[in-house]
């Protein structure tokens, strides 16, 4: 048995679709009918840089949501029909078979989610990705609480800055941070004020100001006990070690990291921060992630999900999509494809 799939056949490639073949689930595994990919800037940058090494050929995409068709052999948690959302954890980086960019795919258990009725895939899939990224960088490279999923936070008194409330990452550092208590000050361009502002924000400072005038708004709202670059552009990243030396120094966690030197009293920390959920040390806050945050975050609109927007056409249209992000042409939204469209 055989399906379809978008192809990265060499080394910055473009996409060809073609047959891959349709594999059986081992242990700890699912394979899945995919309908929703949820495509991430990463994957365009993967193509076009090999910012991350990945034998060839190879088939892009690091999560997708979709109905569990069959599960390997020791598999309890998950059954074929089930609704589910996933990430490519960083074992599986490396194999095809787990790639986004194709009509059937495997999936791990313990990197997925069972999403429940009222939580659409499509909603999943805008989700889980970016919701694992915020949440290890606020959580556990930060040190931030966690939001509770039972009730309404108290407020903790604690304010900070995340830039970008608009972006992916942005909007559910927003929502995961206010959950948690926290008076957060975000930034948006006026286009996106209103949705950023449904995410429950202290302030939202105007980022299609000059220079100058950010700065001026940020040190205005300062001070904060963290800061979270969540855009990855290096004049924002410039920007904030700036803030930062002005006031004396301090320590910012950015989406992409400093690209040149900063002041000696400024640092920028920048890693794949997903992967932290890989690491043994962290199998509880993973667990929890799957099985609570994702789920019950969703369902209780603690997190509000990314808006989506749609590539029509199918897997002949996946290079299309990388293509948009690589361009910059994507603002405000989660691109998603219908495999099988």
């Amino acid at each position: 048995m055989s399906h379809q799939a978008a192809w990265i056949k060499e080394r910055y490639a473009n996409l060809v679709v073609d047959e891959a073949p349709t594999p059986t689930p081992g242990p700890g595994e699912l394979l899945v009918k995919v309908k929703v990919i949820g495509f991430s800037p990463l994957e365009a940058k993967i193509q076009k840089s090999a910012l991350i090494p990945i034998p060839y050929p190879n088939i892009l995409g690091m999560s997708f949501a979709g109905i569990v068709e069959n599960v390997g052999p020791d598999v309890t948690d998950f059954k074929p029909g089930d609704r589910i959302a996933t990430v490519r954890d960083g074992p599986k980086a490396a194999d095809p078979r787990f790639g986004a960019y194709q009509q059937y795919a495997l999936a791990s258990q313990t990197s997925t989610s069972k999403l429940p009725d009222e939580v659409s895939l499509e909603t999943g899939a805008t989700s889980i990705l970016n919701l694992a990224a915020v949440a290890t960088a606020l959580s556990i490279h930060m040190g931030l609480d966690r939001p509770s999923l039972a009730n309404k936070a108290e407020a903790n008194g604690k304010k900070i800055l995340i830039y970008g409330g608009s972006s992916s990452a942005g909007g559910l550092a927003t929502s995961y941070a206010t959950a948690a208590g926290y008076e957060v000050v975000t930034t948006s361009s006026p286009q996106h004020k209103d949705f950023v502002q449904s995410l429950g924000p202290s302030a939202i400072i105007d980022h299609s100001q000059s220079r100058e005038e950010l700065l001026s708004n940020i040190r205005a709202h300062g001070p904060y006990e963290a800061i979270f670059e969540a855009i990855g552009l290096p004049p924002v990243v410039d920007m904030l070690a700036e803030y930062l030396h002005s006031i004396g120094g301090g320590t910012f966690y950015s989406v992409l990291g400093s690209e040149k030197p900063l002041p000696e009293n400024v640092q920028c920390k920048f890693a794949p921060f997903s992967l932290a959920l890989d690491k043994p040390e962290h199998r509880d806050f993973r667990t929890w992630f799957y099985t609570e945050l994702v789920p019950k975050g969703l369902q209780m609109n603690i997190i509000v999900p990314t808006r989506p927007q749609w590539v029509d056409g199918g897997l002949s249209q996946a290079q299309e999509a990388l293509d948009l992000m690589a361009e910059g042409k994507v603002s405000g939204a989660k691109l998603l494809m219908d495999p099988s469209a």
